[in-house]
């Protein structure tokens, strides 16, 4: 009883473990820095206030308030769900762009291309992980606290720039 007890505990804290994924900020200190400071979402950078996200995208079609973390998105595109754009603000300040189609952005076309077209535009000091079944390449510029990662599924989806926090 006791050894299928010992087995059941080694084979439960194994799968437990293999679970897991690593967050991003697993990587920060193996991961070399690259400059992400112009990076831009149509002509937006990170902290930029509501009133200027909505001057430069216009109205927005659909907002979401979370009280925990207290912050506010605004989502654009036709669909609340599956959207093109959705932004997070806390204190009326962009703390997050998420990218699931081709906007005006420093990022160009970048949706819907391969791995090596975000290699070859950003450089080899990035880290790679796992997210939910997806695959995930990420930047991080130390000086000046931003990060970036790229959803890859064959091609890229989606693009997040935010803010290291």
């Amino acid at each position: 009883m006791r050894n299928i007890f010992i087995l059941a505990l080694v084979s439960c804290t194994i799968l437990i473990g293999g679970c897991g994924s690593k967050e991003r900020m697993d990587f920060y200190e193996e991961t070399k820095s690259t400059d992400l400071s112009e990076v831009t979402i149509n002509t937006l950078t990170l902290n930029a206030k509501d009133t200027q996200v909505k001057e430069a995208l216009g109205e927005l079609d659909f907002t979401e308030t979370v009280e925990e973390p207290p912050s506010t998105y605004y989502i654009y595109g036709e669909d609340e769900k599956f959207y093109d754009l959705d932004i997070r603000l806390v204190d009326g300040k962009a703390k997050r762009y998420f990218l699931a189609k081709n906007i005006d952005s420093d990022l160009g076309d970048l949706i819907g291309r391969s791995e090596q077209a975000v290699l070859q535009a950003f450089g080899d000091d990035y880290y790679e992980r796992v997210d939910t079944g997806t695959d995930v390449i990420g930047y991080f510029d130390k000086p000046n606290q931003i990060n970036i990662e790229f959803i890859v599924n064959e091609t890229v989806t989606g693009i997040i720039l935010s803010e290291i926090e």
